[in-house]
């Protein structure tokens, strides 16, 4: 589900653009090369190439199944791929940004890439372990060729200060010129002397990067970066995974800079998804296997939980009930049954076709219309796939409210039929209109709507965005028979454990349930923890509140571009001079709250009831790092813990927090440190 998150997200994007009349190419594909193909293949007993013929024909049914669409699929083992890649290196050779050395470092085959030590921590009292694969990153030493990255220092620093938008959401790029700001950038190995499979020398992300621009080549282009180039070079954005966002938004802008090749107008990261709150793995047995989903409920329902459930951008959750809750409430309540309610009565006492009838300007669904549809415009455009597909819904529920204040069934009671078929009629329109919005998030179900309303398949493969305008709904078409658009999706019972009569099966039965029990506990425990997003601050200025004695106001630099405000109860333990300058915990995602007339912008963390004392990182730590367990995962926060669930998160975690015998704070008797180790 891994892969397919991002491929969905992507297709949404390129089908919002061609309905908006731009010019759209889709480009997708498979990175083959490397250590940890031909170790997998090697493992199954198959040749490298051999078992990546497999799998790419495995991922092209699975894009099929969920109704992607691209332009072109690219092989890092195509010949016009290479052919990309020696003339790009040959590029940044000529420019003086390639040059040999001895390099002995440690080596994530996971990741393909040596560590850095911020990428590594102990695990299990085992000592270099990636943070994201979770495995030993082994010490090997090489001759290897190096890109002289640290060159493009200042050109990096400059390219994102001039462009605030060239990766998105916000957040992640604050990481970003974290890590090049506290470390600098420095050089990095682009060839592996020890592996066979691959491009000759080259390494293999120096290789599959190259695939963005390598996929533009159309049938019979000779394989150039300047024939590739003019098919739609520079991108607009490319969707990416946060685990691989420093080499998309320093490594590749650099090699892109050496060569001479313009660079894409911004890059959007993802978060990571979780089952239950869970990290997935088969040792958990939660692995979401999409091709099950899909079979079981339709593309559309995969499609619309990816997008429209969850926050594209954060983390996000698969759970089977809300899941369930959200297409069921959604889709088969708000949209479908919305449709049927107005179809039958309008068939009853319209007949097999549309009236004829002119919806006035002021109508109330003409002008919400208008609203949603610039708003679900617009979220789209920035990937905000949640606000896009709410949008549409809002206007299903103003709909569905519209019909009971004006009660239809009543005025065709009393007679008034032009009434009653005004409101039967833009309540369909306006669900048209939903089905036009929703087209590239769930296409199938917006083509079984257009066949409801009586348009035919040609005629709903040729809309576009323009067609989100009011139209009326044209007189004399024909309607089929009324029948649901989108089933209800049953949640099956999880099987109980079969019933025995045998004590000590029973108490076998019972201990393993306890110890599945303690286990999802500790997983949920961490996983709250892990969704904090708890940094190193640095007091900037503190003074005293100005309708509140016991509170006092901080600017607080947290690593971001401007400083936060933040109220705190210290004033009774602490004066405003004694706080400049410190160093403390801030927990940064909490909900702004104002706070007796001043907003304040997250929480300093502190011990005590009586005598309180602030949390005081190391002084050591920089500003921005953030706070975790020691030996634990990296933090994958949420935005905003604005919900009320979200909210119960920190109510869950602040139980656990505690400080131990030498006063390090702790979460559940594990001590907190920063990202760095600090």
């Amino acid at each position: 589900m891994g892969s397919a998150y991002p491929t969905i997200a992507a297709d949404i994007l390129a089908d919002y653009y061609r309905m908006t009349g731009r010019p759209a190419v889709f480009v997708t594909g498979s990175d083959e090369h490397g250590e940890k193909i031909a170790t997998t293949a090697a493992g199954k007993g198959m040749e490298p190439k051999q078992f990546c013929d497999a799998m790419v024909g495995e991922f092209k049914q699975l894009w099929d199944k969920l109704g992607i669409k691209y332009d072109s699929f690219i092989r890092t083992t195509d010949e016009k791929h290479e052919a990309i890649v020696r003339e790009f290196f040959q590029r940044v050779w000529d420019n003086g940004d390639i040059y040999k050395k001895d390099y002995t470092g440690r080596y994530c085959v996971g990741c393909e890439a040596y560590l850095g030590e911020d990428e590594m921590e102990t695990i299990d009292d085992v000592e270099h372990c990636c943070k994201i694969h979770r495995k030993p990153a082994e010490l090997r030493r090489e001759e290897n060729y190096f890109f002289r990255l640290s060159k493009y220092q200042e050109k990096l620093e400059e390219l994102f200060r001039d462009r605030p938008d060239f990766v998105q959401p916000e957040y992640r790029f604050n990481e970003v010129k974290n890590w090049i700001k506290e470390a600098g950038i420095p050089d990095f190995s682009i060839s592996r002397s020890s592996i066979t499979w691959g491009i000759p020398v080259i390494y293999v992300w120096f290789d599959a990067l190259l695939g963005y621009i390598s996929a533009l080549l159309q049938q019979g282009d000779e394989p150039t970066l300047a024939n590739a180039m003019k098919r739609g070079w520079p991108c607009d954005v490319h969707i990416i995974g946060k685990d691989i966002l420093r080499f998309h938004a320093v490594y590749w802008p650099a090699m892109l800079m050496s060569a001479g090749v313009p660079l894409p107008r911004y890059i959007h990261s993802h978060g990571f998804l979780t089952k239950d709150g869970l990290k997935m793995g088969k040792s958990l047995g939660n692995v979401l296997e999409p091709t099950e989903l899909v079979e079981k409920h339709g593309s559309d329902a995969v499609r619309y939980y990816f997008s429209k459930g969850l926050d594209f951008g954060s983390d996000g959750d698969f759970n089977e009930e809300r899941f369930a809750s959200l297409l069921n409430n959604d889709l088969a309540n708000d949209l479908g049954n919305l449709l049927n309610r107005c179809l039958s009565p309008l068939r009853k006492h319209a007949g097999d076709s549309f009236p004829e009838l002119k919806t006035p300007q002021d109508h109330i669904l003409r002008s919400n219309a208008m609203t949603l549809t610039e708003r679900c415009s617009s979220s789209y455009e920035s990937l905000d796939f949640r606000s896009a597909g709410e949008a549409a819904l809002e206007l299903a529920r103003i709909g569905n409210k519209y019909m009971d204040d004006s009660a239809p069934w009543t005025l065709f009671k009393e007679g008034k039929k032009e009434e009653g078929f005004l409101v039967l009629m833009s309540i369909l329109e306006s669900v048209r209109i939903a089905a036009v919005m929703l087209k590239p998030m769930i296409p199938d179900l917006s083509l079984k709507i257009y066949l409801q309303l009586g348009f035919s398949q040609e005629a709903w493969k040729a809309i576009s965005w323009k067609d989100t305008e009011w139209q009326d709904l044209p007189a004399g078409q024909k309607l089929p028979d009324p029948r649901p658009v989108f089933s209800k999706i049953e949640i099956e019972e999880s099987a109980q454990a079969a019933p025995t009569d045998n004590k000590e099966e029973k108490k076998k039965q019972q201990q393993k349930q306890q110890q599945q029990q303690q286990q999802q506990q500790q997983q949920q425990d961490l996983a709250d923890f892990l969704r904090l997003d708890l940094r190193v601050g640095k007091i900037l200025t503190a003074e005293k509140h100005p309708d509140a004695d016991s509170l006092l106001v901080e600017q607080i630099d947290v690593g971001e571009e401007t400083p936060r405000q933040i109220v705190s109860g210290l004033a009774k333990f602490y004066s405003p001079e004694q706080l400049v300058g410190r160093k403390v915990v801030v927990l940064c995602n909490l909900k702004p709250a104002k706070m007796r007339g001043v907003e304040s912008q997250g929480m300093v963390l502190a011990a005590g009831t009586d005598n309180v004392e602030l949390l005081s990182p190391p002084e050591e730590s920089a500003v921005g790092d953030r706070v975790k367990e020691e030996g634990g995962e990296d933090p994958m926060p949420d935005p905003l813990l604005k919900s009320k669930s979200q909210a119960k998160v920190w109510d869950r975690v602040v139980e656990e927090l505690k400080t131990d015998s030498e006063c390090r704070a702790t979460y559940k008797d594990k001590r907190l440190v920063t990202s760095q180790g600090a």
